[in-house]
Order: C-alpha cells, then sequence, then structure tokens
C-alpha cells in the first residue's frame, strides 16, 4: 500500500498531522509521498521533508494507492476535479469546521490507518456535474466538473434575475429568482439544504434543481434522473448573471447563452468504514445532536 499525503497548506493544524502520518507510515513500513509544491508552506515541517517522498503533482497520482487529504469540505472540493477518474480514493481526514465529505478526525487516524493497511474499508464513488456554456458566435466552453453544485444567480444584490429552464431540451419554467442550484447528491447538504432542497443519499441517481428565493407560488425544488440534462437560457433578463462551479469558479451568463448540464462522465473515489457513516454524519454535523 502507497499512501499519498495532501495537506491543505492554509490550515496550521495540517503541520503536526503531517508529521503525525510520516511517523505512523514509517512504523507500518509504508511508502508515502507528497505533492512536491508542499515546500511552499510555511510550516518548517514542510521543508523538511526528504526529497525521496515528494513527487510533482502530474506524476504522483502514479505513485500512490490512496490520497490522505487533511483539511476540511473545501479542500475535497478543490481536489476533486484533480482526482476524478485517476482511480485514486481520498481519504479525508477532517482538521475542519463541518467536515461533512469526511469520516476520519484525527484522534482516530493511527486505527484507520491500520483498517487501510488490513483491507477493513469500501470504496463509495461520488456523482460529479458537467456544464458546457455555448457561446453567442457558436462556440463551446467546457466548465470544470462539480463535486457539490453548479449556481446560476443574481451578480447584483436585490436585483431579480429570470432564467428560463429546459429538461432534456423542453421548456418547462421561466422563474423570476435570486438563483437556481443545480446539485449533485453530495451537494444536497450544502447550499440546496440551505436553500430549502432535499437532503439526498450519496448513491440516490439524481441531480437537483432548487430555485432561490423565487417570486412563484410553487417554490418547490425538483428531484430529476441522473440521465436528464437541464439547460438555462437568459434571453429576457435585464440583470447581471454569474454562473458558480462548486463556489471556486465565476463566469458572467449573458442573453446570449445557453448553459447546458449533466452528469459527468467521471466520478470521484471516496474511502469509506462505516456503512452507515452518511447518516451519522447527517445527524451529528447537520442536526448538532450527539
Amino acid at each position: 500500500m502507497r499512501i499519498g499525503i495532501f495537506p491543505n497548506l492554509v490550515k496550521e493544524e495540517s503541520a503536526p498531522l503531517v508529521h503525525e502520518l510520516m511517523e505512523l507510515c514509517l512504523q507500518y513500513q509504508v511508502d508515502f509521498y507528497l505533492p512536491e509544491d508542499v515546500r511552499n508552506g510555511k510550516q518548517s515541517i514542510f521543508k523538511e521533508i526528504p526529497e525521496a517522498h515528494l513527487k510533482p503533482r502530474g506524476i504522483i497520482f502514479n505513485s500512490i494507492d490512496v490520497a490522505m487529504v487533511l483539511g476540511g469540505d473545501g479542500t475535497i472540493l478543490k481536489l476533486s476535479r484533480e482526482f476524478a477518474g485517476r482511480g485514486v480514493p481520498i481519504c479525508g481526514v477532517n482538521i475542519g469546521s463541518l467536515g461533512f465529505l469526511y469520516e476520519v478526525e484525527t484522534e482516530s487516524l493511527e486505527n484507520r490507518l491500520k483498517d487501510i493497511l488490513e483491507g477493513r474499508f469500501f470504496i463509495e464513488e461520488r456523482m460529479m456535474l458537467q456544464a458546457d456554456l455555448c457561446l453567442e458566435d457558436g462556440s463551446v466552453q467546457i466548465m470544470p466538473e462539480a463535486l457539490n453544485d453548479i449556481v446560476v444567480g443574481h451578480g447584483n444584490v436585490g436585483k431579480l434575475i429570470r432564467l428560463d429552464m429546459y429538461i432534456n431540451h423542453d421548456f418547462i419554467q421561466q422563474y423570476p429568482c435570486d438563483g437556481i442550484i443545480i446539485s449533485t447528491p453530495t451537494g444536497s447538504t450544502g447550499y440546496t439544504f440551505s436553500s430549502g432542497g432535499p437532503i439526498v443519499a450519496p448513491s440516490a441517481p439524481c441531480l437537483m434543481v432548487t430555485p432561490i428565493c423565487p417570486h412563484l407560488l410553487l417554490k418547490v425544488p425538483l428531484i430529476l434522473s441522473d440521465t436528464d440534462r437541464v439547460s438555462f437560457t437568459a434571453a429576457n433578463n435585464r440583470n447581471s448573471i454569474r454562473i458558480s462551479v462548486d463556489g471556486m469558479v465565476d463566469l458572467e451568463f449573458t442573453k446570449d447563452m445557453t448553459l447546458h448540464i449533466r452528469k459527468s462522465d467521471r466520478t470521484l473515489k471516496l474511502m469509506r468504514f462505516n456503512k452507515n457513516y452518511f447518516y451519522k454524519n447527517l445527524f451529528t454535523k447537520l442536526m448538532g445532536t450527539k
């Protein structure tokens, strides 16, 4: 078993955790590697890692069997496109505030490493979204994949926008609203949840469409099949509209554009240890109960 260690360099807590994980790997005689750009970290531990345990990001995936990601939910979101389709599962170690995507807490790190070495885990595949933005000149801009959601929303606070929604090329509804969230099951516990959308099990084969503050009597979110394709235009809109992908990519959406969203052909693999982890997290992290 070869382990990759991917720390969030912004979080100070990652430095002692990297040290602990490297010591555990040495103790259990496990090969481990880190991306060589960790040398840019401010803490001294990152500058002291032996050269033999560093790999360029472009080839590190060929040298590891599992990636230990140290951070919060945002860390996995940022790395999701890098890992999708590579076949290397992520084992997340939570040092964030919520860590809903994580199952491993810092105090259980050694026990979980033992579970990995002894094969006591299973792999869960998370669906992702692929969006294509058709421009006025007929060209198509392929957007980065989303693990959580794609949001089409107003660019100016307090300004209503109008979005025309199509499902499988058929016009369905015009939404006067603040925006619309198109989410994966993974994203159902994020912005979709905050906007009144349903919480969906990660394995459910579906897409969710949740309007944000719609000026309509019918304000219900929609759950679609994962084979459906959703499209949006804004021909009747007069205000600024932006497209956000997992909260990290921000693009302008104009009257002459069409946005197409579907399930991606690639998935993100997550390493899991407890079949009921999702429901346990649901009640302990989102509802504040033990």
